[in-house]
């Protein structure tokens, strides 16, 4: 059984707008959603994460702008 992830990534190992599943249907939905999302300039997280089973499988940087 496979568990997916997806989150925000903020400052101090924080997380927001998490998805938990074992639906790599439902997980694949939750990344391209959190990918698409609109981050003002003054309040987005550091990075999106998504992972199965303590793997990553994607990351975004938005750190660097």
């Amino acid at each position: 059984m496979s568990t997916y992830r997806i989150y925000a990534r903020w400052p101090e190992n924080k997380v927001s707008d998490k998805t938990v599943t074992e639906s790599k249907a439902v997980a694949d939905f939750a990344w391209n959603q959190l990918q698409a999302w609109v981050w003002p300039e003054n309040a987005k997280p550091i990075g999106l994460t998504f992972t199965c089973n303590g793997k990553q499988l994607g990351y975004v940087d938005l750190s660097s702008g």
